[in-house]
This record gives C-alpha cells, sequence and structure tokens, in this order.
C-alpha cells in the first residue's frame, strides 16, 4: 500500500480521497478550510497543517484545487507541495489548469528531477464518490504501470495522451466539446419552445437521436439542476477560458463554437449565475414537466 497525499478536498479531492482510504492506502489530507479535513480524519485520514507537511509524507501526491490560483497556491512558496515532496515522491496536478501553468509547473518539477504528471479526472462527483474516475494522464508513459494499486483505488481507466501538459490539453478540449453540446441542446429547446413544441418531449426524443452522454447530461441538468452542484457555471467558464488561450497559441483558424460558447458562460456570470448548475445557459420557460 502507499502513503497518498490529496491536496484540495472539493467534490474530486474528497471523493478520490475516501476510496484511498478504503482500499488501505495511507492517505493524508490539506485543504484551505480546515473543516473538510476534519471529516476526512474521522475516516481514517491524517491532517496536515500545510501542503508541504502534506508532501512530506507521500509517495504520491494527488493537487485537486479549483484553478490556477490556488494551484499555485499550494505548490510554490514554503508551505508548497514542491517545498515538502520528498526526492522520490510522484507529483499529480489533478486540477482542470491552464496549459501555461502545467508547462510551467512540469519544468519546476523536471529541475528537481521529481517525477510529475498532469492528471486531470473525468466522471464527475458521482465516478469521484464510487472510484470510477477516468485519469487523463499526461507524463512519462512508462512510470504508470507502476502506479496502478494507487490507481485502482480511484479509476477505472487512465488514458495517457503524451508528454507533460498534454493530459490539461485533452481535458480543455473535452470541458469545451460538452459545454458546446450543453449549450446546443439548450438552444435546440428555446428553438422548440418558440415553434410550439412541448420542449418535454422534444428532449425526451433527443435522447435517442443525436443521443449520447452529454445529452442526458443536459437532459438531467435541464429537468432538476443537481444538488449539490456537479459543475457550476463558473467553473465552465473558467476551463473554457483556458481553452480559448490555449486555441490562440496555435496559430489556427478561429475556433467559432468554442468562442461561442465561452460567451454564453460570460453572460451568465456578468448575471451572477456563476454558482448555479452549468446548465443555467440553457434557460428555457418551461423548466418543468407538464
Amino acid at each position: 500500500m502507499a502513503h497518498v497525499a490529496v491536496v484540495g478536498l472539493g467534490i474530486m479531492g474528497r471523493g478520490m480521497a475516501e476510496n484511498l482510504l478504503k482500499h488501505g492506502h495511507t492517505v493524508t489530507v490539506w485543504n484551505r478550510t480546515p473543516q473538510k479535513a476534519a471529516e476526512l480524519a474521522q475516516a481514517g485520514a491524517t491532517m496536515a497543517a500545510t501542503p508541504a507537511e502534506a508532501a512530506s509524507r507521500a509517495d504520491v501526491v494527488f493537487e485537486t484545487t479549483a484553478d490556477d490560483t490556488s494551484s499555485r497556491a499550494v505548490w510554490l512558496g514554503p508551505d508548497g507541495i514542491l517545498a515538502g515532496a520528498g526526492r522520490d515522491a510522484v507529483l499529480i496536478a489533478s486540477a482542470t489548469l491552464s496549459v501555461e501553468w502545467v508547462e510551467d509547473l512540469a519544468a519546476r518539477c523536471a529541475q528537481r528531477d521529481a517525477t510529475f504528471y498532469d492528471m486531470p479526472l473525468t466522471g464527475g462527483a458521482a465516478a469521484a464518490r464510487t472510484g470510477n474516475l477516468v485519469l487523463l494522464a499526461g507524463g512519462d508513459a512508462d512510470g504508470l504501470p507502476a502506479l496502478r494499486p494507487v490507481f485502482d483505488a480511484i479509476a477505472r481507466d487512465v488514458r495517457h495522451f503524451g508528454t507533460a501538459g498534454a493530459g490539461t490539453r485533452f481535458k480543455l478540449i473535452l470541458n469545451a466539446l460538452q459545454a458546446i453540446h450543453l449549450a446546443g441542446f439548450g438552444e435546440a429547446l428555446r428553438l422548440a419552445e418558440a415553434t410550439g413544441l412541448d420542449p418535454h418531449q422534444v428532449g425526451e426524443a433527443l435522447l435517442d437521436r443525436p443521443g449520447g452522454v452529454v445529452t442526458r447530461l443536459a437532459w438531467d441538468s435541464y429537468l432538476t439542476p443537481p444538488e449539490p452542484l456537479n459543475f457550476s457555471a463558473a467553473w465552465a467558464h473558467k476551463d473554457l477560458t483556458y481553452a480559448a488561450r490555449m486555441a490562440q497559441t496555435t496559430g489556427a483558424d478561429r475556433h467559432p463554437l468554442l468562442d461561442g460558447v465561452l460567451s454564453h458562460f460570460s453572460v451568465a456570470l456578468a448575471e451572477r449565475r456563476g454558482d448555479e448548475d452549468w446548465s443555467t445557459v440553457n434557460p428555457v420557460a418551461s423548466r418543468k414537466p407538464h
């Protein structure tokens, strides 16, 4: 069994820590608000006073904070992960972050000869709770098999996309596509309602064609926004902003769908709907079934 640190105990980090404990790993946790760490301590985790202290005890460190700002805060400085991690520790950034920061962090780890992976997560709250996440990895593929006992506690699959930063690039593409689909679904329902159709009949029919996981997610969120929140408009806006910045660096043609859906979420934030489920970009009048 491994000694694993989880730094950041939001929806994903908490689920990961719980499943690591269930599988017999030794778990140290840190969170900006100590109450969440204290709750896990009752289940057998050890609370650390700083990210550095958490990392100092660990074979593997997962960082699962919210964004670039919070990520930098827990990695850098005298109390950060890099200050505390041992030479042989495997350091993993599992938050959804910008490519620029991940590449910067990878370079800092390389300067220390530390093993680093960017490994964003997908699957949502339910997958985090049940240990069925999919890990989207960038880094040295040869080092992944040795980490299998840790991954098996939290995930059903690990997909490797290339060198450090590749997992993040894929995650931003994935979230952009999901957001485009979600916004497109909402537009279809608004058009249905405007033309006199029952949006609930239309929504049920769209589950069959085009269908798919994201259509089901969009429909379920349309009927009843999840509680507790699975993914907020603010988080979607953050990920789309990072994706748009990534797109600008490619020198490729414009990405009108990405630009358009980012503008939808920008409006949601301007209207103070950032704390609502990301389905808030689909303001159809008849949200409750007839």
